[in-house]
């Protein structure tokens, strides 16, 4: 195919002026996961000629590189740089560790009784979701419970998101995790509560649960569970890596009881809108 061309065609003159460019930060930002992968090189050099010939559709510099052989000049020399990302093996790789993070994770949540030990497993492949035990697999949608499918999920974000930090510079993706309300598996009524504190007594008179009905009191033991197990992951991954993912949560619970006797309110940083609202009024 270099035969084709003559020496002073344009398309050598680009692929000789790209071919001098420090396009190290954008290789380096490739982590070897996901699609197959283009070269760096390549793709500028593509869109260089492309332009330089009047040729600025995505859909048309696509089409180009069947058809044209100036187009193909470029691609030749990079097929062999290309074999070196291997993405599948890549991503089982990722997926196993993911696995095995939420083995470690998912074990300090209060899942149901008839999923501990819990056993999550998670294929990047399919997106399947089920609590693995001896005898079968029970897929995320039938394990019951709205306290389960609440842990199933965080054990799952906090699994990915500690994979994320694992990579370190390698990884684009920002460390970032939201969670809306979560106590709301425990004590649903709260969203319609308008008083100043909260507190176990004024979640017994809103809740107004009824004999044999889970109390209260469990309820908000396994709420500061959830919320300790929150900060004992971001300081376990700050000690190991050098930094965590922020958490944000937004929710009705307030002045929890920590297990590492951590402040409550050295988290919530005064960021209080019970008495408020989430947005100040102007004065």
């Amino acid at each position: 195919m270099d035969d084709w061309l003559p020496e002073d065609h344009l398309a050598r003159f680009v692929v000789e002026i790209v071919g001098q460019l420090d396009l190290r930060i954008l290789k380096n930002r490739y982590a070897g996961r996901g699609s197959k992968a283009y070269h760096p090189e390549m793709l500028i050099a593509l869109l260089f000629y492309g332009y330089a010939t009047g040729v600025f559709s995505s859909r048309k510099l696509e089409r180009a590189t069947y058809d044209s052989v100036a187009f193909n000049l470029k691609i030749e020399g990079k097929k062999a740089e290309l074999s070196i990302y291997n993405y599948k093996k890549d991503l089982k790789a990722a997926n196993r560790a993911v696995n095995e993070f939420m083995a470690d994770i998912g074990q300090y949540f209060e899942f149901e009784d008839s999923y501990k030990p819990i056993n999550l497993k998670f294929s990047f492949e399919t997106f399947d979701f089920y609590h693995e035990n001896v005898n079968e697999k029970i897929f995320f949608r039938s394990m019951g419970s709205g306290a389960n499918w609440l842990y199933s999920h965080i054990t799952l974000f906090l699994a990915l998101h500690k994979y994320f930090v694992s990579l370190n510079s390698e990884c684009a993706i920002p460390s970032i995790l939201f969670l809306d309300q979560p106590t709301q598996v425990y004590f649903p009524s709260l969203k319609f509560n308008k008083s100043e504190n909260f507190d176990v007594e004024s979640i017994k008179e809103i809740e107004n649960r009824g004999d044999g009905e889970r109390s209260v009191d469990d309820d908000m033991k396994a709420v500061e569970n959830l919320f300790s197990q929150l900060l004992t992951y971001c300081n376990k991954l700050k000690k190991e890596f050098g930094h965590s993912p922020q958490i944000i949560v937004t929710d009705h619970a307030d002045k929890l009881n920590l297990s590492d006797g951590t402040d409550f309110n050295s988290l919530v940083v005064d960021n209080r809108w019970r008495d408020r609202g989430l947005i100040n009024p102007i004065p």
